[in-house]
């Protein structure tokens, strides 16, 4: 079978559909992994819990340890169990959220590690403290230290939506698997998959190059 480009052409305005709902997914699931992610880091320095500690270390352990298809099966499958019928899309934000929480926890733990201690001592002895101090001082230092591997966790998170095609989430995998079992030229419909993947988690590199160039440049 000769490779037909012209497969391709008639596939692109599907699956550049199928890319806006892989982009909805992956944006709406790193947002919520970020804030789950940030107020377990605050909730972390601020409790100094034995028990909230360990409750998160499991859960760190739990989701680090096994991989992301389970994890989608379980809030898939299990969660009607109790009544909790989410349907397909909403399954996925919840799993792609849990799992990427638990590994942007550690990185904006590595990210908090690298600002001074003296910062929250001086913001203190200025009377700034609890709401104020992590919003205006130790979150931007925060955030700033942790660009590059938030950015390798959004392009991993954008690789991970392919796997909500097992849960019929229709984004660009599960289209491109629409397409093919139609025309039966996958060859040609996963080769314009593979560009289109490729094309999105090279402009989020990029960008967060240009970013982090900017903010190099304003600290300096």
């Amino acid at each position: 079978m000769k490779f037909d480009i012209s497969y391709i052409i008639d596939a692109l305005p599907r699956l550049f559909e199928g890319a806006l709902i892989t982009l909805q997914v992956a944006i709406l699931g790193f947002c919520l992994s970020l804030i789950l992610a940030t107020t377990i880091t605050i909730a972390r320095t601020s409790l100094n819990s034995k028990i909230f500690n360990t409750i998160i270390a499991f859960y760190i352990s739990f989701i680090r340890g096994t991989p992301l298809l389970v994890q989608i099966f379980l809030i898939y499958y299990v969660l009607p169990v109790f009544g909790l019928n989410l349907g397909p899309f909403s399954s996925g934000i919840i799993a792609i959220t849990l799992n990427s929480a638990a590994f942007v926890t550690e990185i904006l733990r590595g990210g908090l590690a690298s600002v001074p201690n003296g910062q929250f001592e001086a913001a203190k002895s200025l009377g700034v403290s609890g709401v104020a101090l992590w919003r205006k001082i130790i979150l931007p230092q925060t955030f700033i230290a942790s660009i590059p591997p938030l950015v390798n966790e959004f392009t991993m998170v954008l690789k991970a939506t392919a796997l909500l095609s097992v849960i019929t989430v229709v984004e660009l995998m599960r289209v491109s698997q629409q397409i093919y079992s139609a025309n039966y030229h996958p060859v040609e419909v996963l080769s314009a998959t593979f560009v289109i993947y490729f094309l999105m988690c090279f402009v989020v590199s990029r960008s967060s190059a240009i970013l982090e160039n900017k903010l190099k440049v304003k600290r300096a």
